[in-house]
């Protein structure tokens, strides 16, 4: 019995030397009910040449051409287009390995929404099945891989252009406000793969991104807006863990006037005597450093 088709979104942008080994690795799956959307983000290197001519020789390929508008937006599209019951995402300088889409439709069943396919990243022992209400405690702290769209498989029925609609200027995080808008807007169970199902490529963003208090109590604010109102003071020690974790990433790039008053820091501390809870010595030693190359320094960076 033929099993379900899956649709494989690709966002692409100035992909000219990547693309071709990306769509490559996902024609070549050991799994052959496969849809792959190239959403075209407005290239002006050659892949968008390059897109056409895979898809002129292959017809599980379509291509979208589009004005740039972000990776978010560009997965949406390729979100529309999509006709498969199943879909995951791949980034356009990342390839799959041959049994990816296999091995995660080996734990999709009707029982699920999403498969998770970074099993290993997660704390604890391995199992099949976590529960939603504890899977949404770890997407809120941001446990292992959650937090990036690749790597999983999500039944094409329940994504939401909600999911992918944030503002241009989020380029860092926002794939951690998709799986928050979407973990709580599901009640199934998720399952989990221990596998290796993806080949990341080297990292473009996070590795040049620098946090600013600014952009971290914007990312905290949609991270909150993501839990629905009744449920937050629930998930408000796993929103602290994260935006403290956030703050300290600015702490290291800003002069101490740029935070030690910030709207950002005044917000950590009213959620922290919410839930009675305070900065470790630790931490408090290490927001008395007096500069950034000292607390640089200190965690050895």
């Amino acid at each position: 019995m033929p099993g379900p088709k899956v649709s494989v979104v690709v966002p692409v942008w100035q992909s000219e030397h990547t693309i071709r080994a990306c769509v490559e690795s996902i024609l070549h799956q050991d799994y052959p009910d496969i849809q792959i959307v190239l959403v075209d983000d407005g290239c002006t290197d050659g892949s968008a040449s390059l897109m056409d001519e895979m898809a002129a020789a292959d017809n599980r390929i379509k291509v979208i051409h589009q004005d740039n508008g972000g990776a978010s937006a560009a997965r949406w599209k390729g979100v529309e287009h999509a006709t498969g019951e199943w879909l995951c995402f791949v980034d356009s300088d990342d390839r799959l390995p041959s049994a990816a889409v296999s091995d995660l439709l080996s734990k999709a069943s009707g029982e699920v929404d999403i498969v998770f396919g970074n099993g290993h990243s997660l704390p604890g022992e391995e199992r099949d099945f976590i529960p939603i209400d504890e899977f949404r405690h770890l997407a809120v702290r941001g446990e292992g891989t959650i937090g990036v769209p690749w790597g999983s498989l999500y039944r094409r029925s329940i994504l939401r252009k909600y999911y992918f609609d944030l503002p241009r200027d989020i380029v860092s995080g926002e794939d951690y406000i998709f799986w928050l808008r979407m973990v709580f807007s599901t009640e199934k169970p998720v399952a989990i793969l221990y596998k290796e199902v993806y080949l990341k490529g080297p990292d473009t963003i996070s590795s040049r991104f620098r946090w600013t208090s600014n952009y971290a109590l914007k990312i905290n604010q949609l991270r909150k807006a993501s839990i629905p109102g009744e449920q937050l003071v629930g998930y408000l020690p796993d929103v602290i863990m994260d935006a403290k974790t956030n703050f300290f990433s600015a702490v290291l790039n800003e002069p101490r006037r740029k935070w030690h008053t910030h709207v950002f820091l005044k917000e950590i501390k009213k959620d922290m005597s919410v839930c009675n809870m305070d900065f470790t010595w630790k931490e408090k030693l290490f927001l008395a450093v007096p500069s950034r190359w000292l607390r640089r320094k200190v965690i050895g960076r």
